[in-house]
């Protein structure tokens, strides 16, 4: 059993406890002694007592030896107990036999001193079979080392008749001394057994207050579980929908784009097919390879559910592979400037940059009517601008279509800004900044 505090000052007050009762008890057969030896009263002191007393200086002397080796034993086995070495038993069985001399050369007139022994051995002792026993074992001798029982067998003296030796106010000084000092030693062995039954009912409640919390946690778990449970069914339901979503806004953006191209182009085509039947031949090939392309990108898209052309090149590569597309097979003219220090994009940048631009040149073309476009990105720092302006027919309110919400969608998942201008017969234009978490510059 470990220390606690009170109880660890109390055993060691206890011990200052027994070494003053061996002084005492050693004081008062010494005092005696003396005082016989110096009125040269030997004869009749031996003449009143039944035995012959042991010689006083080994009575004292060797009681403090073997009291102090009971206060060294108590030390050794509170290293060893905190080092968590073995051999706190044995110390404890030396410890009885210290307690046993001590009491043998007090005449048994003392045995306080194994209550001190049980207090050692609910402290030290930390097997609960081995505590019991030398519990048990320590109170027997508590019981049985009494001076009436051993008296006849080992012919000594008692403390009591070095007593009456003296005078009426010395012997109440020391039968006043001597049960005082006991009953110190009685009442400090009763507070430790106190302070130990309070300890273990402050455990016990402890230990309650800490099963009502554990149930009351393991309620609170079982609550949040299933909540999570069901936070987990509406991500998934939610993730379902995104994903919906996502790959309405891919094919949105694929087939928006190439069928307006597409139809832009046919249209030049049907206008000049009558008077220049070779370049409308030449365009409707360069329609059709656009056509080819857009269907490789649907297809990607629903067998991947991701972009394709950008997931072949960069950024630029890709936005000039574009631009370059609509040049030549549309009527519609765009012209791209590219400013800074062109930085790397992670990959949902470049893919929500490219789908930006792409949306916002097919909204030129399919509802602006615009033959111009200005495209142009900048690299500033962290950040890549788009601004995309064309000469279309304007507008005067803007509704959001699917387009331009899809576009404020993918710039808010980036954390970017985007604004756009419009006047009747003034064109469109349409500015975005997306910052860029990656940013470093190519090689």
């Amino acid at each position: 059993m470990l220390e606690t505090t009170p109880i660890s000052i109390i055993r060691k007050l206890n011990y200052l406890v027994n070494v003053v009762v061996i002084l005492f008890f050693s004081f008062i057969i010494s005092s005696t002694t003396t005082k016989i030896f110096d009125g040269f009263l030997a004869r009749e002191f031996l003449e009143r007592v039944q035995y012959l007393p042991i010689i006083p200086q080994n009575i004292a002397v060797l009681a403090m030896v073997y009291m102090l080796a009971l206060g060294a034993s108590n030390v050794l086995k509170s290293y060893l107990l905190k080092k968590k070495f073995f051999g706190v038993k044995l110390l404890l069985l030396v410890d009885f036999w210290l307690c046993f001399m001590i009491v043998y050369y007090m005449n048994f007139s003392y045995r306080g001193i194994f209550l001190l022994l049980m207090m050692n051995i609910i402290t030290y002792a930390k097997e609960p079979h081995a505590r019991v026993w030398m519990l048990i074992f320590a109170l027997i001798s508590f019981i049985l080392l009494d001076y009436d029982i051993w008296s006849n067998r080992l012919s000594m003296l008692s403390l009591t008749e070095y007593v009456d030796y003296n005078s009426e106010e010395v012997k109440i000084f020391m039968l006043v001394g001597k049960n005082l000092l006991t009953s110190i030693n009685e009442i400090g062995f009763i507070g430790f057994l106190y302070l130990l039954l309070q300890n273990k009912i402050n455990e016990n409640a402890a230990i309650s207050s800490l099963n009502t919390k554990l149930r009351e946690t393991a309620s609170e778990l079982k609550m949040a579980n299933m909540q999570l449970e069901d936070f987990a069914q509406t991500m998934e339901e939610n993730a379902k929908m995104k994903e919906r979503n996502r790959l309405a806004r891919e094919i949105h953006d694929i087939l928006g784009h190439s069928l307006t191209s597409i139809t832009t182009g046919l249209e030049a085509c049907v206008s000049i097919i009558g008077f220049e039947p070779e370049v409308a031949q030449k365009q409707l090939g360069k329609i059709l390879d656009l056509s080819r392309k857009g269907l490789d990108d649907v297809r990607r898209s629903v067998r991947e559910l991701k972009v394709d052309t950008i997931s072949k090149y960069e950024l630029i590569p890709a936005v000039t592979d574009m631009v370059n597309d609509i040049n030549e097979c549309t009527p519609v003219k765009i012209d791209m400037e590219i400013s800074g220090v062109i930085l790397k994009l992670k990959e949902d940048e470049e893919q929500t940059v490219y789908r930006i631009i792409q949306e916002s040149i097919t909204n030129a073309i399919r509802h602006g009517k615009a033959s111009h476009i200005d495209l142009h990105i900048d690299f500033y720092q962290h950040i890549v601008n788009v601004m995309v302006t064309d000469n279309g027919k304007g507008s005067v309110n803007v509704e959001e279509g699917f387009g331009l919400t899809h576009i404020r969608e993918r710039i808010a998942m980036l954390n970017g800004t985007m604004e756009y201008e419009t006047n009747p017969g003034e064109g469109f234009t349409i500015y975005v900044g997306i910052p860029i978490r990656w940013g470093s510059a190519y090689d």
